[in-house]
């Protein structure tokens, strides 16, 4: 396990925050000089603890609907949990591939352009690899709220903001926008020279679309992906049922305020609202959820919990 110190906690979440951001102004944010953040960054990527950088894209605004499964699987080896993995991170429109620990093996998540589309994919999920599967479990995200690892900070250290995704109207856009997405998607902190080269388009041109993007609402941020395993942190996803769904807004505005929880969720499914949490052990995770049992109680008809074990593909562009 690699142990974070108080400024590489400080340059994660700038980095967090904004990964695009320059090191020169991350460097002032965190009191170190520019050459100092700079070899810090490049050894938690030497040592693996920053996996890369990715690019917020709401691809709602693309004309896609963001769709999911989650798996149980049965009577399968290892080599056919690993066939199953390799299947979806080459497919195309896959864009989330993860194993679970707990009651449920797979989460797999898609795009699609309607629900014809969605019925055809998983036609051909229960073709391949129904022999293996003992349960589906489908659900069509309507809104993606992402939070600042706010954790690695001390509370005056953190800009609080959520990233909201997923809305019903689309907006314009062309190839070459399209070029530059897939290019940031799976490196936010892809120079705007280099975006330039790749794409044959100018550097003015790449600087504006991207701030255009921005303002269009397509990009909605840019994160950093780390190894939790690397640093001894788990992932865990609770999903809730309420027993009074007007709770709702409050619980986002809560989950927005604490700074362990990172990711929540609205779907189309049994569960009214779902929220993930980056924790040190169970404990904390006990903690954390247990605070918001005693907040939310009597809101909650019944709630269930489990720990991602293995992400194996995360990039938010078909």
């Amino acid at each position: 396990m690699y142990k974070l110190d108080k400024k590489n906690k400080e340059i994660i979440y700038q980095l967090d925050v904004n990964s695009r951001q320059p090191n020169n102004q991350i460097a002032r944010k965190v009191k170190l000089s520019r050459e100092v953040v700079q070899y810090r960054i490049k050894q938690l990527e030497k040592k693996g603890v920053i996996k890369g950088y990715q690019t917020l894209i709401d691809v709602s605004k693309l004309g896609y609907i963001n769709c999911r499964f989650f798996l149980k699987l049965q009577e399968e080896t290892p080599e056919q949990e690993k066939e199953i993995i390799e299947y979806y991170k080459k497919h195309p429109k896959f864009w989330w591939v993860d194993q679970i620990g707990g009651f449920r093996d797979f989460g797999l998540a898609c795009w699609v352009k309607n629900i014809y589309e969605f019925y055809d994919i998983k036609e051909d999920l229960v073709k391949r690899f129904g022999k293996y599967i003992n349960n589906i479990h489908i659900s069509i995200y309507c809104k993606f709220y992402v939070y600042n690892r706010d954790y690695f900070v001390s509370k005056s250290q953190r800009e609080i903001e959520t990233k909201t995704l997923f809305f019903p109207e689309k907006t314009d856009f062309d190839d070459k926008d399209i070029k530059i997405l897939r290019l940031i998607a799976a490196n936010s902190r892809m120079p705007i020279i280099e975006l330039s080269e790749k794409t044959k388009i100018s550097v003015t041109n790449v600087n504006l679309r991207i701030k255009k993007m921005i303002n269009k609402g397509i990009i909605k941020g840019f994160k950093v992906l780390l190894d939790l395993e690397k640093i001894g942190y788990y992932w865990y996803k609770v999903e809730v049922q309420l027993s009074d769904i007007e709770v709702k807004k409050k619980m986002l505005s809560y989950f927005e305020n604490d700074p362990d929880i990172v990711y929540a969720y609205e779907t189309i499914s049994d569960n009214d609202i779902e929220f993930e949490m980056e924790v040190e052990s169970y404990e904390k995770f006990r903690e954390v959820l247990d605070k918001f049992r005693a907040f939310f109680g009597k809101s909650i008809k019944k709630y269930h919990y489990f720990l991602w074990y293995k992400e194996h593909k995360f990039l938010f562009m078909p």
